[in-house]
C-alpha cells in the first residue's frame, strides 16, 4: 500500500518522463519501508511548505496606490519606435490585439509578427514588461526586432511573434501591477484581467514551440532562468553558460524563499505548474507550458546591474536557445547586439 501510494505521489508530482526524482520506478520498491515512510514526509513536507508560501503570496495584504502614479515613460514613443521598424522590412508586420483602458485612458497591446522566406523550423513567441517596472525585457525584445529589421536572413526559419510590453499601463507608470492592481503573472486561471484574455487568444490561433518571458529580480546579483518541466538539461545549461560566457554573472542560491537557483537555473517540474494553476496563480510562462509548449523558459536578469548589462544578459541567453533550438549559426549581427542604455 505504501509502496503504490508513493509510487502515484511521485508519478502525479515529480513527473517520470523527465526524470525529476528517480529514472526508473524500480528503485523505489527496492527501498526499504524506513526509507519509504522518510521519502514520503519529505515530499509531504515539501508540498505542505511550497503551498503555504504560495497562499501567502496569494493573500498577503499588499498597499494600493492612494492617487494615480505619473507617467515614467512615453508608450507612444515606444509604439512609433515599433512601428519604423515594421515599415523598415517586408518580414515584419505589426497588429493590435487589443486595447486595456484604465481610468479613461487606453493603451494597445502590440505584437509584431517575422515571417521568415523558406521552409520553418519552429514559432517562437517572446515577451516582455508583463510587470512594469522591469523595462529590460522590453528594450531587449526592441534591439532584437532591430535585429530582425535590418536583417531578414536573421533566424532563418524562425516565424517571431514578439509583444515587448505585455501591460502598457504598468509600463509606463513603471508599475509591477497593471491599471486594476492586479499582477498579470499570476492571472492566467482566472483570467480575470483584460492583458491575459488578450494573450490567451494568441494561444490559442497560434502552437508555439519556444515561448520566453523576460523579467528582472531585484534581489539577486546574477541572471538565472526557469526550466519549465524541460528535459533538455544541455539546452538549459547552454544558455545560463553563455550569459557567463559573456561576462555577467549567473546566480546561485535562493529564489523568493522556495526556490533555489543552480547555475542559473531552477527546475520546476510539472507538479509546481499544476500547483499553481489549482490555487489561481498561473504565471504566463507556466501557462505556455501547460497548454503545450515544449520549450518554455522565463529568464530573470539581475536589477542591480545597469540596464545595459541587464539587455545584454537576457540576448545571450536568447541567442543560445535559439541556436540550439533552431540550429541557426551566429552571425556578427546577432552578436553584436546594440547596448544603448535605454529605459
Amino acid at each position: 500500500m505504501l509502496d503504490t501510494a508513493t509510487l502515484i505521489w511521485c508519478d502525479f508530482f515529480f513527473d517520470f518522463r523527465y526524470g525529476a526524482l528517480f529514472s526508473e520506478c524500480d528503485r523505489l520498491y527496492g527501498m526499504s519501508r524506513k526509507r519509504k515512510i522518510l521519502l514520503a514526509v519529505m515530499l509531504l513536507a515539501t508540498a505542505v511548505g511550497i503551498l503555504t508560501g504560495c497562499l501567502v503570496w496569494k493573500w498577503a495584504p499588499f498597499s494600493r496606490p492612494t492617487a494615480p502614479p505619473e507617467p515614467v515613460r512615453s508608450f507612444d514613443k515606444l509604439r512609433q519606435r515599433m512601428e519604423r521598424l515594421a515599415a523598415a522590412s517586408d518580414a515584419l508586420t505589426i497588429r493590435t490585439l487589443g486595447e486595456v483602458s484604465y481610468n479613461g485612458s487606453s493603451w494597445p497591446l502590440l505584437l509584431i509578427s517575422r515571417t521568415p522566406k523558406g521552409p520553418i523550423r519552429l514559432r517562437a513567441l517572446l515577451t516582455g514588461g508583463i510587470h512594469g517596472n522591469e523595462p529590460a525585457g522590453t528594450e531587449c525584445l526592441m534591439q532584437f526586432l532591430e535585429t530582425l529589421s535590418r536583417d531578414a536572413s536573421a533566424y532563418p526559419g524562425i516565424v517571431f511573434d514578439i509583444m515587448p510590453v505585455v501591460n502598457p499601463w504598468g509600463w509606463v507608470h513603471g508599475r509591477r501591477r497593471n491599471g486594476n492592481n492586479r499582477d498579470l503573472n499570476r492571472e492566467f486561471t482566472t483570467f480575470k484581467a483584460q492583458e491575459s484574455v488578450f494573450v490567451r487568444e494568441v494561444r490559442r490561433q497560434t502552437h508555439y514551440d519556444v515561448m520566453v518571458d523576460l523579467h528582472e529580480d531585484s534581489h539577486v546579483n546574477g541572471f538565472y532562468l526557469y526550466r519549465l518541466a524541460n528535459p533538455d538539461t544541455e539546452l538549459c545549461r547552454a544558455m545560463a553558460e553563455n550569459v557567463q560566457a559573456g561576462g555577467y554573472p549567473i546566480h546561485d542560491g535562493r529564489v523568493m524563499t522556495i526556490f533555489r537557483a543552480r547555475d542559473g537555473m531552477i527546475t520546476s517540474p510539472l507538479w509546481t505548474l499544476r500547483l499553481a494553476r489549482g490555487i489561481r496563480q498561473l504565471s504566463m510562462s507556466n501557462y505556455f507550458r501547460l497548454e503545450g509548449c515544449p520549450r518554455t523558459f522565463l529568464f530573470e536578469s539581475p536589477r542591480r546591474l545597469e540596464m545595459k548589462s541587464r539587455v545584454a544578459a537576457h540576448r545571450l541567453a536568447l541567442e543560445a536557445l535559439l541556436e540550439r533550438a533552431a540550429g541557426t549559426k551566429k552571425t556578427k549581427m546577432q552578436t553584436s547586439f546594440n547596448l544603448k542604455n535605454s529605459s
